[in-house]
């Protein structure tokens, strides 16, 4: 067998599980997109016009709260100031390879998964509100790790 082949076998494997995990995740609790703008309670003006509010305090929120973690990063005394630099940096470059991840997801793959009667501009929306909540989260977490 390839080398390849055996990397390529456990990375399946923790793929499949973490999917799993989120599938199972997502039956239990509505998305935080659905849970703030419930296109079953709102006309289809009124759902576009919340999402793009919900989209727009949400982009807001993950800058916000990178901005949070690097001023966490700048008050740390236990690291050198070329270290607290490169942290700073590598958080940056890692924010901004989420956005190419992100924008990917919900721009090409959440749509067609939604199937060919879904709204296509209203499924992009919820998936932005969606991963942007979650990175919120992400970078509290590392706001409070030391």
């Amino acid at each position: 067998m390839s080398p390849n082949f055996l990397r390529a076998v456990p990375f399946a494997f923790v793929l499949a599980f973490a999917t799993g995990g989120i599938v199972a995740a997502q039956a239990q609790a509505p998305r935080p997109s659905v849970a703030r703008c419930d296109p079953t309670k709102l006309a289809v003006t009124a759902w576009d016009d919340c999402l793009r509010k919900a989209e727009a305090e949400s982009s807001k929120g993950v800058d916000d709260t990178l901005t949070k973690a690097k001023a966490a990063i700048d008050a740390r005394t236990d690291l050198s100031g070329q270290q607290r630099a490169l942290l700073k940096r590598q958080i940056g470059d890692s924010n901004d390879l989420w956005l190419r991840y992100r924008n990917h997801l919900c721009q090409n793959v959440v749509p067609i998964l939604a199937g060919p009667k879904a709204k296509l501009f209203e499924e992009n929306l919820g998936c932005i509100v969606d991963t942007n909540m979650a990175r919120q989260t992400e970078l509290e977490a590392l706001i409070l790790r030391k």
